[in-house]
């Protein structure tokens, strides 16, 4: 089944510019795929009664625009499917011209306490999956940082904030975007057209301390890398890709 709801652009998802920012995207889309899980009884909610969660692992967005404050767009999403751990959902934010961004994404299913990963067949019972693909990735590979990408520079330190945190009390994943369009070099593109990947790593918990660090574009066919680590390991990998 397809899902769709339509929304007019608020100002606070917005840049300086008055466009939809990338964290602000992600927000609209996350809350899109919970209302469609919703209906097949896999919400926030659904799930927490049975000890579990939603994690999102993986993003791929293409952009061609970024709508505007108070422009009214819709968000179409469907279910591509299951295999093993991963559930596979896509989306398309259409606006007035048409499809303005799609984004495909990859989540597992954790038990809430132990963290762990569940098997997705234990809960995926007849939800009806499409295999139309909307980027042009129907495979989100793993993200490896450039060989070429010269040394990394630090861009930020700084510790996460009760503000930042979601419902299972980690960074929320719009956080970590957040971040990366924060401290784009000049070098990187700033508007659209281009290309975003992200993977989620670990996560990051309540008063630990963020680095920020930036593979400045040059290698890659000019794309800007991040990584973005806790005090215990990497939490997210990231990759800006002119189109």
């Amino acid at each position: 089944m397809y899902f769709t709801e339509s929304i007019s652009i608020p100002n606070y998802l917005c840049d300086c510019h008055d466009r939809l920012t990338m964290w602000g995207l992600a927000r609209l889309l996350q809350e899109a795929a919970g209302h469609h899980a919703e209906m097949a009884e896999l919400g926030f909610r659904q799930l927490i009664d049975k000890g579990k969660a939603w994690v999102l692992c993986r993003m791929y967005f293409v952009v061609d625009r970024m709508p505007k404050e108070g422009e009214k767009v819709t968000v179409r999403t469907w279910s591509r499917g299951t295999d093993g751990l991963f559930a596979f959902r896509d989306f398309e934010l259409i606006d007035p011209q048409g499809v303005a961004v799609t984004c495909s994404t990859y989540w597992v299913i954790i038990d809430f306490e132990s963290r762990k990963a569940m098997r997705i067949h234990e809960f995926w019972n007849d939800i009806e999956s499409h295999p139309d693909c909307a980027t042009d990735r129907d495979h989100l590979d793993r993200l490896r940082l450039p060989r070429d990408g010269g040394v990394p520079y630090t861009a930020a330190q700084f510790a996460v904030r009760p503000s930042m945190l979601d419902h299972t009390f980690h960074v929320n994943n719009a956080e970590y975007i957040k971040w990366a369009f924060d401290y784009l070099p000049q070098a990187a593109p700033q508007e659209a057209p281009y290309r975003f990947a992200i993977e989620f790593l670990s996560e990051t918990m309540p008063d630990e301390t963020v680095t920020v660090q930036v593979y400045a574009p040059g290698g890659e066919g000019g794309s800007t890398f991040f990584k973005i680590s806790n005090p215990r390991t990497a939490a997210v990998l990231a990759a800006l890709m002119p189109r």
